[in-house]
């Protein structure tokens, strides 16, 4: 006979699932450019298993959330920036490449409402711009059987590292540029908000792991990126595809 309060068995270990894939994005050759280009992108995020039907965008850095409440999640975010060559286009002649730039930082998303989402990216990268860089988001989200479909602002800032980079023009640049026909006058780019759009996607799920998606985005360069003499078209377009795999990791072990 057992006297005593009794012990209540331990809760079960949920499984986590990690998520991964590619997508392929129609977009500006360079920020500013009026030129597209295809590059690739990864998909990549881990996640319990009671979340994984929770919305995530397409355009979403890859991500892996330390605290998840279930409506609130908060974690690490990475991005690779693709940089910019000089030959991308005869405005940049004699102003160099921007190499490819690594950046790291912190996410925030919350579930204002089950078909509200919120989201904000601050990241710092290093390479071939060295600053601050973040994303804010909304998305308004409508599931229907295997179908969803999501569409909602965005905005982003840009720290004086990232702009002086692919928008500023410094004295060596200018007068490398001139001397090779491409008269450029002196140009100093602070930071600030550089850029607000809108994003749309579907997504439908094979109920077998797999997701697919398309997307398309249209964003508008706002301060001194839109006035830089580099900038060719203010208006930014994208679109891509993706398709993403995801399967069970075991039990959690942090």
């Amino acid at each position: 006979m057992t006297f005593g309060k009794s012990i209540a068995p331990p809760a079960p270990v949920e499984e986590w699932y990690l998520t991964i894939g590619a997508s392929g994005v129609l977009e500006p050759e360079y920020p500013g450019a009026d030129s597209y280009t295809v590059r690739p992108s990864l998909i990549f995020s881990i996640d319990k298993a009671s979340d994984l039907n929770t919305f995530r965008s397409v355009d979403d850095n890859p991500s892996i959330a330390f605290l998840d409440t279930g409506t609130f999640r908060l974690g690490a975010v990475g991005k690779l920036d693709w940089g910019r060559d000089e030959d991308d286009s005869d405005r940049l002649r004699g102003l160099g490449d921007v190499g490819i730039s690594v950046e790291g930082g912190a996410f925030a998303e919350w579930y204002a409402l089950s078909w509200l989402r919120l989201r904000a990216e601050l990241r710092y990268g290093a390479g071939g711009f060295s600053g601050i860089a973040g994303d804010f988001a909304a998305d308004v989200i409508y599931t229907m059987d295997r179908w969803r479909f999501a569409v909602g602002p965005r905005l982003s800032y840009a720290g004086s590292g990232y702009t002086e980079s692919y928008f500023g023009i410094t004295p060596l640049q200018s007068i490398t540029a001139t001397l090779l026909g491409n008269p450029m006058p002196v140009y100093n780019a602070g930071g600030g908000f550089d850029e607000v759009g809108v994003t749309g996607q579907l997504t439908y799920n094979f109920r077998n792991g797999f997701e697919a998606g398309v997307y398309g985005g249209y964003g508008y360069l706002l301060g001194d990126a839109a006035s830089s003499p580099l900038t060719s078209d203010r208006n930014q377009f994208r679109t891509g595809v993706s398709l993403s795999y995801t399967f069970s990791i075991g039990p959690a072990w942090w």
